[in-house]
């Protein structure tokens, strides 16, 4: 049965793993996993970077925490979003963090604690410029005195995340790094206990060892894609998006191709009609401007991309039916030179990849 196919390199996976961890040296590293590891198959790469050493994971919500845990993860994770107060059962069990963003989380977690005789392994989260999670900056202090009341509740880590950390202008970038260690200087004085702080996300870690403190968080360069708009000579794409050929199909010259006649044949030209499309996490974009790469070579994609097809030009005689093109992950065909092409982010090409692409894991 043909359908696209996402071929997910293992052996580029550990090799980015180990990279980022001789760069941040003794740092713990705690991979981002939420999205389903970015589109990659969140158990899958979890067992693989567990079985590497790595410290532990971050996800964004309970759901993701509960398959790692059915996964029979022990390792930490770290649950990034808001406290689900529906469900604190999942915080009790020993390997998962919550995070702390309010003084309200505080109270509530502790006096949920105190009632069922449990504790809670915590991170605190500060907002130090990013606007959205985390306690105010300015209340640090405040929360710091709730937090020396509570008995049921292990501040673990203190953390903080990067707005502009992928920009050529570094000043905010460094602004925030400047209030993140003042944050570090109150919590080492009032709360000396807390063993973790974190704030460097991939583009911190390939370009600020100074905010690498004794904790980082990658996710997308784990993944072999740069957050910096250029790639990176030690990262290689973990994912090589494929759709294979299911049609080969001599047009007449002045025929038209696909929806709203956008293509029409010049000359009598042979079309390929890929199995793939934007039900698949195809951009749109690519409608009459991207290419495919079969056999090492580039072609073009005319007309529309529909929701299960897409056409290429191609004259090539010993392509097939059957035959693969590679829609992104091979070095001509790039994220980070795609990105920036139609204006989006690696991150919407990964994460946009749909349930009935199949994931093939791959070790060369």
């Amino acid at each position: 049965m043909l359908q696209p196919k996402a071929d997910i390199f293992l052996n580029r996976l550990r090799e980015n793993y180990q990279y980022i961890q001789s760069k941040v040296g003794t740092a713990k590293v705690m991979a981002v996993v939420k999205a389903d590891a970015y589109g990659h198959g969140i158990v899958e790469i979890s067992n693989l970077l567990v079985d590497e050493g790595i410290h532990g994971f971050c996800v964004a919500l309970v759901s993701e925490v509960q398959e790692l845990i059915q996964a029979n993860n022990q390792n930490p994770i770290l649950h990034l979003g808001q406290i689900s107060f529906l469900e604190l059962d999942v915080y009790e069990a020993g390997q998962v963090r919550c995070t702390i963003n309010s003084i309200n989380d505080l109270k509530k977690l502790e006096e949920h604690a105190r009632k069922n005789n449990v504790i809670f392994k915590s991170h605190l989260k500060v907002d130090t410029g990013m606007g959205r999670m985390g306690i105010p900056y300015e209340d640090l202090e405040e929360v710091v005195e709730e937090i020396s009341h509570c008995n049921n509740i292990i501040i673990e880590g203190v953390y903080s995340h990067f707005s502009t950390a992928e920009e050529k202008d570094i000043d905010y970038r460094d602004w925030q790094l400047e209030r993140f260690k003042k944050v570090i200087a109150t919590i080492k004085e009032n709360l000396p206990e807390v063993e973790f702080f974190h704030i460097a996300n991939s583009a911190a870690v390939l370009t600020c060892e100074e905010a690498y403190f004794n904790m980082v968080r990658p996710g997308l360069s784990i993944y072999g894609v740069s957050p910096l708009k250029v790639k990176h000579e030690s990262l290689q794409p973990v994912m090589q998006m494929k759709a294979p050929v299911a049609l080969i199909k001599q047009f007449l010259k002045g025929s038209a191709v696909g929806y709203n006649r956008q293509y029409v044949t010049d000359k009598n030209e042979r079309i390929l009609i890929l199995q793939a499309g934007y039900a698949d996490g195809i951009p749109r974009e690519f409608s009459s401007d991207g290419k495919v790469e079969i056999n090492g070579n580039l072609y073009p994609i005319i007309g529309k991309v529909s929701m299960d097809l897409i056409a290429v030009r191609c004259e090539e005689k010993t392509i097939k039916h059957g035959h693969e093109a590679v829609l992104w992950g091979s070095d001509n065909l790039r994220l980070e030179f795609l990105s920036k092409k139609y204006e989006k982010i690696p991150y919407e090409f990964l994460t946009g990849i749909s349930k009935r692409v199949k994931r093939n894991y791959v070790n060369e």
